[in-house]
């Protein structure tokens, strides 16, 4: 009976030590509360980052969006600048060409009805403004021609700029000969004048 007593008790003995060093073998395998909560944690951080990357990526992808149709939205202004200037200057231009019409049958009816009027100045005066009308015309053209090269460009910004002063120019070269035409028809009157003493 002691031999069995020793036996149990070194049993149960061995089962003690033996069992809590096989359940810590078994404990080291699996994970700690410790390590499950990192492991879940740096799960959640890379999420986090993903996240963050894809709503930096959507956002970047919404600028070029809405700056591209900005972008279109200004060019389309442009153009609408553009074609009212250009309705303009066409009938700034139509207007001088029947000004100029209206000058040179003037002066054909002096010129015929006094042999001795000298309109050789008043006659260059309207060639000049005839060149400079031409010019102008010209300038529209390639005006014309460049507007789509001109948008082509990034920045609608310096588009405008390059538009606006191409207009700016052709203005100035009507205005210009708006000047010699006014001029004339003053020399016109004074050739009325110094015919009437």
């Amino acid at each position: 009976m002691k031999k069995t007593i020793l036996i149990i008790g070194l049993a149960g003995f061995f089962l003690f030590y033996f069992k809590p060093a096989s359940a810590q073998i078994n404990n080291s395998n699996s994970p700690s509360p410790a390590n499950i909560r990192e492991t879940k944690l740096e799960q959640l951080r890379e999420r986090l980052q993903e996240s963050r990357e894809e709503i930096k990526q959507n956002r970047v992808e919404r600028k070029v969006t809405v700056k591209a149709r900005l972008s279109e939205a200004k060019k389309e202004l442009i153009r609408k600048y553009f074609s009212q200037m250009t309705k303009r200057i066409e009938a700034a231009i139509s207007r001088l060409e029947k000004l100029i019409s209206r000058i040179e049958t003037r002066l054909t009816k002096i010129e015929a009805e006094d042999k001795d009027i000298d309109t050789k100045l008043i006659r260059t005066e309207i060639e000049k403004a005839k060149t400079k009308l031409t010019e102008a015309k010209n300038s529209l053209t390639e005006a014309q021609a460049s507007l789509e090269d001109i948008l082509s460009a990034e920045n609608p910004k310096e588009a405008f700029t390059q538009v606006r002063d191409l207009i700016k120019g052709i203005k100035s070269q009507l205005v210009e000969v708006h000047g010699i035409l006014v001029k004339v028809i003053g020399d016109i009157k004074g050739l009325r004048v110094g015919q009437g003493e």
